[in-house]
């Protein structure tokens, strides 16, 4: 999602925050963080990365879950993927539905949350993605939510694939509109 949002620098600081100095992924490249996780707390949005091998990890560890102190009233809060099962352990996910990865969606389902087969699940000032390609939509959500429709559109113009600007488009359009119609419902009533 870096390589997504960071492309806009002029309106927004982006930071890769973490709870060491530097994460390794899944497939062994190590990333530097830009400060510390508790940063998250005072930031206006804050986007859970997957991760197969770490989000499991990351849940055993009460440092990691007691540092953050999110308000979903106050800040925009999504997840790709696994990032939603932390978002499910801080109880923000109650009673409101979700998405994570194909392959996540009944460990999810045993934790007590409504998942969704859907690429985008917006619930407030709460979205969630399944699927990496799905990033796409999380990132064009929040841009659109904190800058406009036309910086979402400036943000995603270079990743779209020549000849085919259109078709993505009319698809992240469709993606968000559908994900905001269903915004409406709620999992608890």
């Amino acid at each position: 999602m870096w390589d997504i949002v960071g492309r806009i620098q002029n309106d927004w600081q982006v930071k890769l925050l973490g709870s060491n100095k530097s994460h390794k992924s899944a497939l062994g490249l190590e990333i530097e963080m830009q400060g510390h996780i508790r940063e998250a707390n005072q930031a206006d949005a804050v986007l859970f990365i997957s991760g197969k091998q770490g989000i499991p990890l990351a849940l055993q560890d009460p440092d990691f879950i007691n540092t953050f102190e999110l308000d979903p009233n106050k800040q925009l809060l999504g997840s790709i993927c696994a990032g939603s099962f932390i978002l499910q352990r801080l109880g923000l996910l109650d009673c409101r539905a979700a998405t994570t990865h194909p392959d996540a969606k009944t460990a999810l389902q045993k934790t007590g949350a409504e998942v969704l087969d859907e690429p985008l699940v917006i619930r407030g000032n709460i979205a969630t993605a399944g699927g990496c390609l799905s990033a796409m939509y999380l990132c064009a959500w929040l841009a659109e939510r904190l800058l406009g429709e036309e910086k979402r559109r400036e943000m995603l113009r270079e990743l779209l694939p020549a000849g085919q600007q259109p078709q993505f488009e009319a698809i992240i359009d469709a993606s968000l509109q559908s994900a905001a119609k269903a915004a409406i419902q709620t999992a608890c009533q």
